[in-house]
């Protein structure tokens, strides 16, 4: 078989997949050295398009998230790039889909600490106000934009379990190839059976998997992250007072305490979860997240949002939930004249004391959300948002649930290595990847009793089988056949009245069922039938041999007439007695010889006469003791030519 190109490595080569460990912003020092109390920097930006200095701008707006894309607008003049520009667009529709690149700076400082942004320009545009020269326009997002353009069906795992770490490289380097800096760095132990990527683009996909699976999924603004969250970088220091402007802190009332159940199958086990709380450095924090146990008492059991074959697996995504929750019960936002923020940093809340130059510690944020501004002149205006740091989680990214509906598929396999009678599947969609073994659906199915396996209908569809498929609780990575299904070239049947069902296995053998007859006729390959003909008479026909076994009695009950014809040889062997009654007459017809062979006595008791006629040769008993004929009447013997009675002692006769 040729070998898929875009096969998936093996788990044991995912840690060749893995890229370079990241390496996070070290801005700290240089910020602080650069610092100067009651003075805010001025801001150089460095912009690229293309890979091409832009010497001017105008404006330039960034803003940025932890569970979304980031957007960026640029304003720039009609003759910042090369010419004129003009409605036309004839040089800027160049940059339509190329790398952008933005870098903060401090203005006029050898040395100073930089944060870069990284993304793509998705819109080109021109405008004139007032008979101006004009302006251009470059927007664009992050480069996750480019997992989100279209929706998207594909599978992972199916005939080996893959890792996660392994999906998300594939999936990433789809949109991105190697276009983009990403960084994986998953769970090693995930072992998933099956996935599907179901009707949704390869962002939301990964988002949806990464909160499944208790892994991070954001971008930083030069690097999209999958897996633990990054190495943290040393805390940037923001002064409220300083060089920030606006402090704003929020606790929030949060149901923190999902609980997630699952189902395996093939073990028939029920899969639960303990208490999966989240730990909380800060003290504020951690108080706001206990004292929502004292606000929301309602339980929240659901099914766990993966296909979970171990209790693990449920654990792992029900921490996901919680803590994906637990850490918006604290949050601080606020205005900054540093621009160097992004998705994923540290930064140390610092406030002044009353009545002193000095500060005191206020808390550690991760941040989650940033934007920035800057004009031609270097002014700097950017906001912050920041949950507590140190839980190892960021808040949900945003995803839909796709819901699986109900489609097609061929059976590939239905050699199930558990011995289940599950199946493996191909969905229409998948080229060469399969689903893992599944479960078929059936009228009746279980094990009770004395029958602990197969009770009830047992069909298990044949490799090229069509089959309908359908989803537990409508989720693509739990599919299990309904049925089968017959097609253009496999179906046969309707017509008029519609009168014809049937059952029928791959080898011939048949079960037909006609209502125009009322009859039921089985047959198989050989020509055996068992026909009931709807009109009260059963044909049993057996071209070769038919045995009947009875363990005891036998019963052949006929109301009228009953004829046996055997074309050769009769044999009946009975054990002990055989008893024949017959109402009126007894005849028995041989063609050619007739012998009796009886160990014991011979008894016959006749109410009536009995007449022995032989019309050809002679009557011949011979006895070894002794012939007695008793009558109480008259014996008459009668012979046309003589009587000779021979002894071979003497004779006597009264």
């Amino acid at each position: 078989m040729k070998k898929n190109e875009n096969e998936i490595p093996s788990n044991e080569g995912y840690s060749t997949l893995k890229r370079p460990s990241f390496i996070p912003d070290n801005n700290t020092k240089a910020i602080s050295e650069n610092h100067i109390a009651g003075i805010n920097r001025m801001v150089e930006l460095e912009v690229l398009a293309d890979g091409k200095p832009v010497k001017y701008f105008k404006h330039f707006k960034l803003t940025q998230s932890a569970v979304k894309h980031h957007e960026f607008e640029i304003i720039l003049a009609h003759d910042s790039l090369e010419g004129h520009q003009t409605h036309h667009l004839k040089e800027v529709k160049k940059l339509l889909g190329k790398r952008f690149t933005a870098t903060f700076k401090y203005k006029g400082v050898d040395k100073s600490p930089d944060r870069s942004f990284v993304g793509v320009i998705t819109s080109v545009g021109f405008s004139q106000e007032r008979m101006s020269l004009g302006n251009i326009v470059l927007k664009g997002y992050s480069p996750t934009i480019l997992l989100d353009g279209a929706p998207h069906t594909q599978s992972f795992g199916g005939n080996l379990p893959v890792n996660m770490g392994i999906i998300a490289n594939d999936v990433i380097k789809q949109g991105l190839n190697n276009d983009f800096d990403f960084s994986i760095n998953t769970n090693d132990s995930s072992q998933i059976l099956y996935s599907s990527q179901y009707d949704e683009t390869h962002y939301n996909y990964l988002a949806r998997m990464a909160e499944a699976y208790g892994e991070q999924f954001f971008y930083d603004g030069y690097v999209l992250h999958f897996g633990k969250l990054p190495q943290p970088n040393p805390p940037i220091k923001l002064i409220y007072g300083s060089n920030t402007t606006e402090l704003r802190t929020e606790l929030k009332a949060v149901h923190t305490k999902p609980r997630f159940y699952g189902y395996n199958s093939s073990r028939n086990e029920k899969l639960t979860s303990g208490d999966t709380p989240v730990k909380h450095l800060g003290d504020l924090a951690r108080t706001a997240y206990e004292n929502n146990d004292n606000i929301y008492k309602t339980p929240a059991l659901k099914i766990a949002p993966l296909k979970a074959a171990t209790h693990l697996d449920v654990e792992y995504s029900q921490k996901s939930a919680a803590g994906s929750k637990g850490v918006d019960v604290f949050t601080t936002s606020g205005s900054t004249t540093e621009p160097f923020l992004y998705p994923g940093c540290v930064a140390d809340i610092e406030i002044r004391i009353p009545d002193s130059n000095k500060t005191e510690h206020f808390t550690t944020l991760m941040i989650t959300e940033a934007t920035h501004e800057v004009d031609a002149r270097g002014y700097y205006t950017g906001t912050f948002e920041g949950i507590a740091e140190g839980t190892g989680f960021m808040p949900t990214p945003d995803f839909v649930i796709p819901a699986a509906q109900p489609q097609i598929a061929t059976v590939i396999s239905n050699t199930d290595p558990n011995g289940q009678g599950r199946v493996s599947v191909r969905f229409d969609w998948q080229l060469n990847d399969t689903t893992d073994f599944i479960r078929v659906m059936s009228p009746d199915a279980g094990g009770t009793g004395q029958i602990n396996q197969n009770r009830g209908y047992v069909a298990i569809p044949e490799v090229g089988d069509q089959v309908m498929v359908n989803f537990q609780h409508g989720h693509p990575d739990r599919p299990f056949v309904m049925g089968g299904m017959f097609h253009g070239g496999t179906g046969l049947g309707g017509g008029i009245n519609n009168r014809l069902r049937s059952i029928q296995t791959k080898s011939g053998i048949k079960i037909l069922l006609n209502d125009d007859e009322g009859s039921v006729n089985i047959i198989d390959p050989s020509g055996n039938t068992y026909l009931m003909d709807g009109q009260g008479n059963i044909i049993l026909t057996a071209p070769k041999n038919m045995t009947l076994n009875a363990g005891e009695n036998l019963e052949i009950n006929v109301g009228q007439n009953m004829t046996t014809t055997v074309e050769m040889n009769s044999n009946e062997t009975i054990g002990t007695n055989k008893s024949l009654n017959v109402g009126m007459m007894n005849i028995l017809t041989v063609g050619k010889d007739f012998v009796t062979n009886v160990v014991g006595k011979v008894k016959e008791v006749i109410q009536g006469d009995k007449e022995s006629e032989v019309k050809k040769g002679a009557t011949i008993i011979n006895n070894e003791k002794g012939v007695i004929v008793n009558s109480n009447g008259t014996i008459i013997k009668q012979a046309q030519e003589e009587v000779k009675i021979n002894s071979g002692e003497k004779s006597q006769n009264h």
